[in-house]
């Protein structure tokens, strides 16, 4: 079987955006995830075929942590260029990450396809430079900034999960509340969540809070009818949605791509400190 490598990291949005492209490339090809060492990279490419790399990401204001992380990159372009040789993978793809920059450059001096998939409404870094060597760009929004419309870009949506699917809402007596910050979880909401569960309410209010990894708080008094969970990360997604009657959330493209799936009524926070102010 061919092979093709998928390169993302770091969020949920990126990696789960590569795992939805191996769902439609397996029956064709062999793919193999290559990824950082974050938490998540871990988590969500468990009991995959996954290389992890020591790669960093190039914007930082500190020139000795510079220097390091390009060192670290070069490192990883080493490892991926020798791994490509021995391979060599149809094409490679960049979903999203940092780990995308030494991936994509070590395919493409190996004259290697390479594509790349932009999320969101403005191009990040690291895909504004992999832009200019791409084979192929494919967008999620028409009117990309960052980028100009060329023979290379294609408009093709967000990848989704299969596993994202819809159902009719639930009329329930209780609001069914599903809170994620992010698959990272995101500190202001979960203040704002940690404050409202104290209060009263007249009518019954349930609430699934994902808060990220090391956020779990201990809530000493819950208010009159309030049932209240929290997780550090919610694996089963789509069970969650169909469960809620109601989401609050940040409003990153991923996200934004499966609430237009699962339709469910959502008020949407944007991260004001987003890169390149993407929410």
């Amino acid at each position: 079987m061919k092979k093709v490598f998928i390169a993302a990291g770091g969020t949920g949005g990126h990696i789960n955006a590569a795992l939805s492209m191996q769902e439609a490339l397996k029956d064709t090809y062999d793919v193999t995830f290559v990824t950082g060492q974050r938490y998540l990279d871990y988590q969500l490419f468990e009991n995959e075929n996954v290389i992890h790399l020591g790669s960093k990401p190039l914007r930082t204001k500190n020139p000795l942590k510079l220097l390091a992380n390009i060192f670290m990159n070069l490192l990883a372009f080493i490892k991926l260029k020798i791994l490509f040789l021995k391979n060599r993978p149809s094409f490679v793809i960049g979903a999203g990450g940092y780990v995308c920059g030494p991936t994509l450059l070590a395919a493409k001096l190996l004259f290697i396809p390479i594509f790349i998939v932009e999320q969101n409404a403005v191009m990040g870094l690291t895909n504004k430079i992999l832009a200019k060597i791409s084979d192929l760009i494919f967008l999620n929004f028409k009117n990309t900034r960052g980028i100009k419309r060329n023979n290379k870009s294609r408009v093709v949506g967000n990848p989704i999960r299969s596993s994202i699917t819809y159902k009719e809402n639930i009329i329930a007596e209780e609001l069914r509340l599903l809170v994620f910050g992010g698959s990272l979880g995101a500190e202001q909401i979960n203040e704002a969540v940690f404050e409202l569960v104290q209060n009263d309410f007249d009518y019954k209010l349930d609430i699934l809070h994902q808060v990220g990894k090391g956020k779990l708080k201990q809530i000493q008094n819950l208010g009159k009818n309030v049932n209240y969970q929290q997780c550090e990360y919610i694996n089963d997604m789509n069970e969650k949605y169909h469960w809620c009657n109601m989401i609050l959330a940040r409003a990153g493209a991923s996200t934004i791509s499966e609430l237009r799936v699962v339709q469910r009524p959502s008020i949407l926070i944007p991260l004001p400190i987003a890169t390149e102010k993407q929410q």
